[in-house]
């Protein structure tokens, strides 16, 4: 029986051939999903629903980002304004600026200074006890 099938199988070689890739083509046809580059690694592979789910991942964050412009800028605009009101009614202070300026670099310089002294606390602690 197995000598009459592999006689068959030798006759009809090219056929058998031609069956076993329409069947792979069918096969991978319909059991198979498409598959492309993912947006974030396009080292991976991502099927249709995986690829929408970062599209509406990377929409979010972008909608996200427009806000956070549209927040800047609407402080900006705030801001400028105020300016264009204090500069034509004279009722801003240039000089009060300065001083408010000092104090606010003289707190960042005293924060600085704190930080860089508990970095070297902290490193010299750290050399004895080796």
């Amino acid at each position: 029986m197995t000598q009459k099938i592999l006689d068959f199988l030798n006759h009809e070689r090219y056929q058998v051939i031609a069956v076993v890739v329409c069947l792979l083509i069918i096969f991978g046809g319909l059991c198979c999903e498409s598959k492309t580059r993912s947006l974030k690694d396009p080292t991976q592979k991502v099927t249709r629903d995986e690829l929408q789910i970062e599209v509406n991942t990377f929409i979010a964050k972008a909608e996200l980002r427009f806000k956070d412009l549209d927040r800047q800028d609407e402080l900006k605009s705030l801001l400028y304004e105020h300016l264009m009101l204090w500069s034509t009614t004279g009722t801003f202070n240039p000089s009060a600026l300065i001083p408010l300026l000092a104090s606010v670099l003289g707190v960042g310089a005293v924060a600085d200074n704190v930080r860089k002294r508990l970095v070297i606390k902290k490193l010299n602690n750290a050399g004895k006890s080796n």
